[in-house]
């Protein structure tokens, strides 16, 4: 555990640990919320800048553009509906999800860093799993509840349960929230960890976090990046094994759509969820927002309520993907999208073509671990700390994407050199210098 520590660079600890961190302990400036992680990004925003801006091993790219992008159009389309009570809102926003992406970014720059941070993460959920069994065993919001006692505040809202076991939420806002940090980045952690005794009791354990949950979607995305990870391993010598999958989920698709008189989503929702009729409001989220979407695609509704059916009394949208072009318009979700995508490409190329098979199974993690979240991302609303860990998941992936090449070899001489995974620079061609990185 000591050996994680130390070769995980301190922004990057401090914002796995800042993930975890319960709302009671904020800090709260005029209207300005300031959570753990809010705190950890204020701080080292500057020096992850500067690194990307001066370092010559992870300098700024094409897909880092995009979500600088993003933060610059939230503030100004919350702004320009809310005015000032916007422009809180939207810098919060575009404070957790750049801070998130341009630390993990600029820190992580090889691949035992990665390993190190990947462990660390397990520890935090072990360390959140305790508290969410002490939330199942009290059938109370534990943590909460103590800090709201100690420290003042609103009450808490009332334990929920579902086949009659609580739904914990750890130190988390809510139970969703506690589940989608656990499943988020599992297949990630699968693939960093060496030791394949190690990758099963950090699955159980993870597996065993998830379910105090007692939520279908962090379950159902912990059990979508088992069969991805299964698919992976089983179909490696397969030729055009991509096009194949789709081709049979597509037949798939269509031979249920033929035969049913439902359609395959709502079949899905009724076997796939502990509440069918949770699943089915949620499509019918989807089916009411994309309406508002598209009566104000460009810039958006900001905070102002939605439009719905009066009997939707709720006007929470379970959904992340669709707030964000709901509340921030269509052009918010494409720069998201851009990035995602050129991410997605770079990381898949430099898999590919990589001889280590360290950097291919920790390729194929992220990439698997990203599908997870995004897929999470359809029905939960990312907010808070799950807002930024997606944002830290791609930057993650933007790291392993870099290319950036080291111009000189020679001039890697005269860094100290110490014993490492080969990093995500591409290795020089001379034999003599196989792994040769710049120092993180």
């Amino acid at each position: 555990m000591l050996d994680a520590f130390r070769k995980t660079p301190l922004p990057i600890t401090l914002a796995i640990l800042s993930f975890i961190s319960p709302t009671e302990l904020s800090l709260v400036v005029g209207d300005l919320r300031l959570s753990a992680h809010r705190v950890v990004f204020l701080i080292f925003i500057p020096f992850a800048l500067y690194r990307l801006a001066f370092r010559p091993d992870c300098r700024l790219k094409l897909y880092d553009v995009p979500f600088f992008g993003l933060a610059v159009w939230q503030i100004f389309a919350f702004t320009y509906h809310g005015g000032q009570a916007g422009f809180i809102f939207g810098g919060s926003s575009a404070l957790e999800s750049l801070g998130a992406y341009t630390i993990a970014r600029a820190y992580i720059r090889d691949l035992e860093t990665l390993q190190a941070a990947m462990r660390i993460v397990f520890y935090s959920i072990v360390l959140a799993a305790l508290i969410a069994l002490l939330d199942t065993l009290t059938g109370t919001h534990f943590i909460h509840e103590l800090l709201r006692k100690a420290l003042g505040g609103p009450p808490v809202p009332p334990v929920e349960f579902r086949k009659g076991i609580v739904r914990a939420a750890s130190t988390f806002d809510h139970p969703i929230h506690y589940g989608t940090y656990c499943a988020a980045m599992f297949a990630l952690i699968w693939m960093c960890e060496p030791k394949k005794t190690w990758r099963f009791v950090r699955a159980a354990g993870i597996g065993a976090a998830a379910f105090l949950a007692m939520s279908s979607a962090p379950l159902l995305s912990l059990s979508v990046q088992c069969a991805m990870m299964a698919w992976n391993r089983f179909t490696v010598a397969v030729p055009f094994r991509t096009q194949i999958t789709l081709a049979i989920l597509v037949g798939l698709y269509l031979g249920i759509l033929l035969v049913s008189n439902r359609p395959p989503v709502q079949i899905l929702i009724s076997v796939a969820t502990f509440d069918p009729w949770t699943g089915y409001y949620r499509m019918l989220i989807w089916d009411y927002g994309l309406e508002n979407v598209w009566g104000s695609p460009w810039i958006g509704i900001g905070l102002a309520d939605w439009e719905r059916p009066k009997w939707m009394y709720s006007s929470t949208i379970d959904a992340y993907w669709l707030v964000l072009a709901l509340r921030t318009g269509i052009p918010a979700f494409l720069l998201v999208a851009s990035g995602i995508i050129m991410i997605c490409y770079g990381v898949v190329t430099r898999g590919r073509g990589s001889r280590d098979p360290l950097r291919r199974r920790i390729s194929a993690g992220w990439l698997i671990s990203l599908i997870g979240i995004c897929l999470l991302g359809a029905t939960v609303h990312y907010w808070n700390v799950p807002h930024a860990l997606l944002y830290f998941v791609l930057g993650l992936g933007s790291a392993l994407a870099d290319t950036k090449r080291v111009k000189s070899a020679a001039s890697l001489l005269t860094q100290p050199m110490r014993p490492r995974h080969p990093s995500f620079i591409r290795p020089q061609s001379r034999p003599s210098l196989p792994g040769a990185a710049l120092p993180a």
